[in-house]
């Protein structure tokens, strides 16, 4: 089916390597959601597209899902990225001897790094019962990103999200809710 489309290819890259893509809007949405923020993509056989890779034409996306058709082509779901975030992470400097200088401050680890944000609606929570009550934001990035869960013994704080200037902490890091993606559950960072 791809093949057949060639008027409709599009270039794109996928994790900064060229391909083609067709792309589509959901045709079912009935939310801004819906209408604004997912895509369908059809890729080649050839492709090397895979859940949680980075598409980028004139706009940045996501890919959520991928499944094979009767041809074998790459249909995938697409979610159209809406943040660039910041992580920081509560560290203290230490001396030559091991020994604590100063205060303990938040570090950036990594920024510019993009992603899908949604505030959290009661329709969200209604939706996905396992939302915390104090989740104000759930983000979705890929798995690259440098953030650790919150239960990382090596952390004294949990890490920082920063999203249009605003603060949020980390509260659930979830690996499995999307293949290759990190579902996170922030809420307002009060430190």
């Amino acid at each position: 089916m791809f093949k057949d489309f060639a008027h409709r290819h599009s270039p794109c890259t996928v994790n900064g390597e060229p391909d083609k893509v067709i792309l589509s809007r959901e045709t079912k949405a009935t939310t801004i959601l819906g209408k604004e923020y997912v895509y369908n993509g059809l890729f080649s056989p050839k492709s090397t597209v895979a859940p949680g890779d980075i598409i980028q034409n004139d706009i940045t996306f996501l890919v959520q899902t991928l499944r094979l058709t009767a041809t074998k082509d790459k249909y995938c779901s697409l979610i159209k990225t809406n943040a660039a975030i910041q992580v920081q992470r509560y560290t203290h400097e230490y001396d030559d001897y091991d020994n604590p200088k100063g205060k303990p401050v938040f570090v950036s680890i990594t920024s510019d790094v993009v992603g899908f944000a949604q505030h959290v609606s009661a329709q969200l929570k209604q939706e996905d019962p396992g939302l915390l009550p104090t989740t104000t934001l759930v983000l979705l990035l890929q798995t690259n990103v440098d953030v650790k869960e919150p239960s990382d013994p090596e952390l004294t704080q949990p890490d920082r999200i920063i999203i249009a200037g605003k603060k949020y902490q980390v509260d659930v890091l979830d690996r499995i809710k999307y293949p290759n993606l990190l579902f996170i559950q922030l809420c307002e960072d009060r430190r």
